[in-house]
Order: C-alpha cells, then structure tokens, then sequence
C-alpha cells in the first residue's frame, strides 16, 4: 500500500515535467505546413482552349479587340442559379490573353438587380461578400461587371481590359442610355466604380466610398 502510494506522486510528477518540456517547444500551426489563408484573393483559372468548341456564332463586329478564336464555355456559374431567359458564355482568345465573356439576360429590372445583389453576397472562387460601391476586394486577374436594364455582363481576363472598349462595345450592340452598375477590379489592384448616363455625362465618372 505504501509503495502504491509513493508510486502515484512519482507518476504525476514525470507528467508535469513532461508537460513543461513541451511548453518550450515551438507549437506547429496548420498555417506553417499548409497554404496561408489570403484574404480578399481569389483568382479564376482560365480554360484551357483545347477543351471547348469553336463559336463563330457570335458577333464581336464591335469589339474593338483582335481576336483570334472564340470558344463555347459550358460550366455552371453563380448566377445560373437565377432565373435567366437566356445566357452566352464564351471564352474569347487573343494574340496576348484569354478573355471569360458572359451575359445573362433576365425577364426585367427587377430580377436583374436581385441576381447581382446575390452576386455581391458571395463573388468569386472563394464567395467573399462584398458591400455596395465597396473597393475592398481584390485578386490578381481581371474582373469587369457591367449591369444595365435586364442584363448583367461579366468580363474576366489574365490581362487588364480597357473599359472604354467595352463600353462601346455593348452601347452599339444594345444603345445603353444608361447603366445601374459598372464594377471594374484590374490585377492586384482595388475595386473602382462607376456610373454612366447618356443623358447627364457623356464619360463614365468614376464613384467610390473613398471619395
């Protein structure tokens, strides 16, 4: 019984040694063997063009672009989830760069607004809400949204685009008299809106928290 006793004191006594040793010993985070986390990245590999069909269906008259080949993309985006009358997804490739090219079309204004909002809510690969009019976002490819009427229009390239040559662009394919939201990120950089009404303005005038 007496040894028993000393037995247990001894026992606990190596543990906490055993203990006090490990304190010393710099502690593993997941951080240090697994990829840190990086807040606010999220890029969107382009396609491979060797992996779609060839479109000469659609019309880039306007574009002020050379273009070389353009492709049919058939992968289900975040706003296929909306109810849209019609969609077109291609992927368009240039001398220099490979350019997503998406539009859905939706039965009207309303339905239009509702899917960007719950584009906001959860954009990009890593679905990162992002607030109104907010330049807080960034990723190291190029994203363009441009939303007007019925339509939302999605741009997103390695390289950075002009927005101009978009803009004309869509206003002769469509006559845009206005627009409800134009959101611009180039590479690795912050967020920039804008705001375009034919009526008032003749350039796109750039609208931003920090002003």
């Amino acid at each position: 019984m007496k040894v028993t006793s000393l037995l247990f004191p001894l026992i606990c006594f190596v543990i906490c040694a055993s203990c006090g040793k490990n304190d010393d010993n710099k502690v593993i985070k997941y951080e240090d063997i697994g990829e840190k986390a990086q807040s606010n990245f999220s890029v969107d590999p382009l396609p491979s063009k060797n992996d779609y069909d060839e479109d000469t269906s659609i019309n880039l008259s306007y574009l002020d672009i050379e273009t070389s080949k353009t492709y049919k993309l058939i992968e289900n985006d975040f706003l296929d989830r909306f109810n849209s009358i019609e969609s077109l997804k291609r992927l368009i490739v240039t001398s220099n760069d490979s350019i997503y090219f998406k539009t859905w079309s939706f039965e009207d204004s309303t339905a239009c607004i509702n899917a960007f909002y719950n584009l906001l809510d959860c954009f990009g690969k890593d679905c990162t809400p992002i607030e109104l009019f907010s330049t807080d976002f960034i990723t190291s490819s190029y994203n363009l949204l441009l939303v007007f009427e019925n339509q939302i229009h999605s741009i997103i390239s390695k390289e950075n685009q002009d927005l101009q040559v978009w803009h004309r662009y869509f206003d002769a394919e469509n006559d845009i008299s206005e627009y409800h939201y134009i959101l611009e990120q180039k590479r690795n950089q912050s967020m920039t809106w804008f705001e375009f009404n034919n009526r008032e303005m003749s350039t796109l005038k750039k609208i931003n928290n920090d002003q």
